[in-house]
């Protein structure tokens, strides 16, 4: 009889742990995180009884977490992959609306400023029109400014959240070794249990680190869960966290590097940084801040350079060479923290070469402290050798001088970022409206005789001589140009030049009246395009039938205060493709920059929506294995409420047989 009160009792207490954990189910149905768990019931160990195995009942074998380590992973990793994409997404769409919208952007102010030129082209001697060329200058260089100053603010906004999210990062890493030590002294305790709702804490704050960064996880034998990031670098290793903290770049300082504490020192390991919020954050740092910073220095620095160009080409209305419009860039190298030497490195603009300037940053390295440094472009690696023993510049290339000053030692290094700051750093020299060089430098006209009365019987023309140059500008004497039909004493008609070049074969253009040149003749020939490069690379055309003795002449343009011809070059600069070797224009550049940010913007938010949707899923996948279904559990509910009650009744027969069996020995 006893036997029956010991199996009745042992399922009694084995359905009440039933109904507890299902209760504990119901309770935490709602419970982010939680795993539901489940009664494992095994048989007891049979007795020998009468020659028989006789059954002892029921037990508890163990209380078992719902979970799926394969779709725990898919949960971990589709998390870091869409956190990722949602910062990428917030950020590349704040660049997209500043650079879109007409108040924030560069187009509206870069069409203001040609298009006052443009009025100014209208009405040359115009002081108003000129005073609104200054304010619209004023609005364009302000609005460079605005822009390349949000862009090094977005930078900063980047490196504090960098900074902060590190702090919530080695927050959870305390956390989950906190919870490594707990788990495994509660797995030593029961006999190796697991602790099902520890458990449950321990991956809610993996799946938080998981939306800052790229973790895996290796459990131990005894319960612990090592974690690690990037390329394997350890976050927690049993009971001891990492420390994560943002160094400072010695190379780039306004870029602080991720860098993991050791027991030797920091470990910098940015580039090993990969998913989630800190990659996401790194990634718009690195391929979206820097590079669309570099983009918009550029149009900066090809408005500057051509406008600058052209302005000193023409003559403002005082009859003065028109000077810089725009202040030149000083762009210097920043030096390596980590440099020991004195030396020093700057770069200037080749003018004739801006085409070839690219977005790319560069860095200089002292390869033996003496004259032997090498170049690296960054965007692709390709690399050249400089010496710095001599005359400066030392090295021209990609439409940059590089001028290397000595002192360095042997491994110091340098940033050059060309591009980087120049659209914070424009400013227009410009103040006084008839300082405005709107009129051409030179004048073309036939000659005149005393009286100013044209001396020429023939109907050949010259058009405005224009200039590229201002190299030999002003011209010391007038340029004449005379017809004759031995212009080069070999019987070949053409001008031959007084007051120009002296020497054969640039002091003569051959002209032939007879041919087609009579429709019009462009000078410099191809054939000798240096010819008028010490007389400010003037160029010109003739036209029509000239006589022998005709003459024309090129002098100092002088009383132009209605002359536009300046004016409308620098408007012609707006469609003229001057960047990007010769194929962009300013306009085209900035809407590339624009369109390529929208662009971007559109395929983080489809690749967003794609991976919430495989987050989706795989929460889902693994809901179905660890979630709780309040059916279920109500079903779970009954029916181990009713074995509880027939494990009840089992007791009570029990003790009448036991009852009935001690009356029947009193009787």
């Amino acid at each position: 009889m006893a036997s029956i009160q010991n199996i009745g009792t042992n399922a009694l207490l084995a359905f009440q742990r039933a109904l507890a954990t299902t209760g504990h189910n119901i309770a935490n149905s709602s419970t982010e995180g939680y795993n539901r768990q489940r009664v494992s019931f095994s048989t007891r160990e049979p007795q020998l009884e009468g020659g028989n195995w006789m059954g002892s009942g029921v037990q508890v074998s163990k209380i078992e977490r719902m979970y799926d380590d394969f779709l725990a992973g898919q949960v971990i990793t589709s998390q870091s992959a869409t956190s990722r994409l949602e910062v990428l997404g917030e950020q590349v769409s704040r660049i997209d609306t500043l650079l879109a919208r007409p108040e924030s952007g560069l187009d509206a102010p870069m069409q203001e400023f040609f298009g006052s030129m443009q009025a100014l082209s209208n009405d040359p001697s115009s002081i108003a029109a000129r005073h609104m060329v200054l304010s619209d200058t004023e609005t364009l260089v302000d609005r460079f400014h605005f822009l390349g100053g949000e862009y090094s603010s977005m930078r900063q906004d980047v490196n504090q959240e960098l900074k902060n999210n590190l702090t919530v990062l080695n927050g959870l890493a305390d956390a989950v070794a906190n919870l490594n030590k707990v788990i495994v002294s509660a797995r030593g305790a029961s006999g190796g249990q697991a602790p099902n709702d520890l458990l449950d804490q321990r991956e809610r704050l993996v799946k938080e680190i998981a939306k800052l960064i790229d973790v895996n996880g290796v459990e131990q034998e005894d319960g612990a869960l090592n974690l690690f990031v990037g390329q394997g670098q350890a976050l927690v290793i049993g009971a001891t966290p990492t420390t994560f903290v943002a160094t400072t770049n010695p190379s780039n300082t306004l870029s602080p590097d991720i860098s993991m504490v050791t027991a030797s020192g920091t470990v910098v390991i940015t580039e090993e940084v990969t998913g989630g919020r800190l990659g996401g954050l790194l990634e718009f740092r690195r391929d979206y801040i820097d590079p669309g910073q570099n983009e918009l220095g550029l149009a900066a620095i090809g408005l500057v350079t051509q406008v600058n160009q052209q302005h000193e080409l023409g003559l403002d209305l005082t009859g003065t060479m028109g000077g810089n419009f725009f202040q030149d860039f000083n762009i210097v190298g920043k030096g390596d923290l980590t440099n020991s030497g004195a030396g020093d490195v700057s770069l200037s603009f080749v003018d004739s070469a801006i085409g070839d300037v690219t977005t790319s940053d560069y860095r200089l390295v002292s390869d033996d402290g003496a004259d032997a440094y090498t170049l690296t472009r960054l965007s692709d690696g390709t690399t050249w050798a400089v010496d710095g023993s001599l005359p400066s510049p030392q090295l021209t290339v990609d439409g940059l001088n590089l001028t290397v000053t000595a002192g360095a030692d042997a491994g110091d290094s340098f940033l050059i970022q060309p591009t980087r700051d120049a659209a914070e750093s424009i400013r227009f020299v410009i103040t006084d409206p008839v300082r405005i060089a709107a009129a051409g430098g030179l004048r073309s006209a036939e000659a005149t005789d005393t009286s100013g009365n044209p001396i020429n019987t023939g109907d050949g023309t010259i058009t405005q001589a224009s200039t590229n140059s201002v190299t030999g500008m002003p011209l010391a004497t007038d340029i004449t140009f005379t017809f004759s039909n031995d212009a080069d004493g070999l019987g070949n008609s053409g001008f031959t030049i007084v007051g120009g070049p002296a020497a054969a074969p640039d002091n003569y253009v051959l002209y032939d009246p007879t041919t087609n040149d009579i429709y019009g003749k462009t000078f410099p020939e191809s054939g000798n395009p240096t010819q008028f490069d010490n007389f400010g690379g003037l160029s010109f055309q003739f036209a029509g039938t000239p006589v022998v003795g005709d003459q024309f002449q090129i002098t100092n343009n002088s009383n132009a205060t209605g002359d536009n011809r300046n004016a409308l070059s620098m408007v012609a600069l707006q469609e003229s493709r001057f960047l990007s070797g010769g194929t962009t224009s300013l306009q085209e550049s900035y809407s590339q920059l624009v369109s390529s940010v929208g662009a971007q913007a559109r395929g983080i938010d489809i690749n967003l929506q794609s991976q919430s949707g495989l987050l989706d899923a795989n929460e889902a996948a693994l809901s179905s294995v660890g979630g709780v279904n309040l059916d279920e559990e109500a079903a779970n509910l009954i029916r181990f409420q009713q074995a509880y009650q027939a494990s009840a009744q089992v007791i009570a027969a029990s003790n009448t047989l036991f009852d009935t069996l001690l009356n029947a020995v009193r009787g």
